[in-house]
């Protein structure tokens, strides 16, 4: 049985281009990839970890960074990122796929796992400590049995599910034995993924305040930062949270949100009435 973490990572990022080389220890000069890429290194149960990038030019410099690292790289579609999964386990071989994003740095490598023994223990095919989430956003990780991810692979052509690589799964949750990985109380609303520039801004204050501290890799330190000082959500707190909608109605109860957030109350309005519904 081989278990491998594939961290997925494009200079791409529409909202925070480069952002996965952007720089968050400035006195180690550790980028959030580099990050990333070291606290997996913490998962005792991890046997290989392959960073799967796409095969645009841009994205060279995540391979060389990789390779710097001393962990596998694999290079796939850009659009279609539940095909580079699936080709980089299947190149890997692998029987149990850890999915992580790269911009992700304050992952704690107990919670990832935690979550992979609660995942062999229940005898899952699919576990994450987001379906019903409690961690913050931001230390999220997903396992998935390769079974499973060749299956999806092979007979989703949506392209939703093809881009969002464990979409399906998470939409069919009754069709799969599954484990939830749940922390004893809410976290939900605390952000520490790196998505905006006010994303990347608290991260790096974070990082500094957490290289102090006896334990920087852990969750409980990372909330004791917030605990201790309540300015912090203030940095990145106007972003709204991006998520994987189902429906069209989702998205566009998001959107009137979104638009109120700004105080766009006749585009929001407008929106309502275009759709006919009362209700968004």
């Amino acid at each position: 049985m081989k278990i491998g973490c594939i961290i997925q990572a494009r200079m791409t990022s529409s909202r925070l281009p480069g952002k996965v080389l952007k720089t968050i220890d400035f006195k180690n000069d550790r980028s959030v990839l580099e990050q990333v890429v070291q606290r997996v290194k913490m998962v005792g149960s991890i046997d290989e970890i392959i960073v799967a990038t796409t095969v645009n030019a841009d994205d060279d410099p995540v391979e060389k960074l990789a390779d710097e690292l001393g962990v596998a790289v694999f290079r796939g579609s850009e659009k279609d990122v539940l095909e580079r999964y699936y080709l980089a386990a299947k190149e890997h071989d692998l029987n149990h796929v850890i999915r992580i994003t790269s911009d992700c740095p304050f992952l704690d490598p107990e919670i990832i796992g935690a979550l992979v023994d609660l995942y062999f223990k229940e005898g899952s095919q699919y576990g994450s400590n987001c379906i019903r989430r409690t961690f913050p956003h931001g230390l999220d990780c997903e396992i998935v049995a390769f079974d499973v991810l060749k299956d999806v692979y092979e007979n989703q052509t949506d392209p939703f599910y093809r881009e969002h690589v464990t979409s399906y799964v998470t939409s069919h949750l009754d069709d799969f034995k599954t484990s939830s990985l749940e922390d004893d109380e809410d976290n939900s609303g605390v952000r520490v993924t790196v998505d905006t520039v006010n994303d990347y801004v608290l991260s790096c204050v974070l990082n500094e305040l957490l290289m102090k501290e006896e334990r920087p890799t852990s969750y409980k330190t990372l909330l004791g930062c917030f605990k201790a000082r309540p300015y912090l959500p203030m940095i990145n707190g106007d972003i709204l949270q991006k998520k994987k909608y189902d429906t069209e109605e989702e998205e566009l109860v998001a959107a009137v949100s979104l638009l109120e957030k700004q105080e766009m109350n006749r585009a929001a309005d407008r929106l309502r009435k275009l759709t006919g519904e009362t209700t968004i």
